[in-house]
């Protein structure tokens, strides 16, 4: 496997290939390791959750926020 892991001598991140068991040894040693997500397992393009995505805020959810509104008069929440 390949790591991306930050050299304690130097502060640089580094691209190590080595096991899991040398790997665990380097952190040890004071290697720390740099979460790098794969590119291929970000999902893009939705900014809502839900089953079918989407862009928009849900009804219940700005009834929500009206509400809040209502009762705190001085709240800056933009329905």
């Amino acid at each position: 496997m390949e790591y991306r892991m930050i050299n304690p001598e130097t502060d640089q991140a580094e691209d190590i290939t080595c096991t899991v068991a040398d790997m665990e040894v380097l952190k040890q040693e004071g290697w720390v390791m740099v979460f790098t997500p794969n590119k291929n397992s970000i999902i893009s393009g939705r900014d809502t959750s839900g089953q079918g995505g989407g862009h928009a805020t849900s009804d219940g959810w700005k009834d929500t926020l009206r509400r809040i509104k209502a009762n705190n008069p001085e709240s800056i929440i933009d329905v």
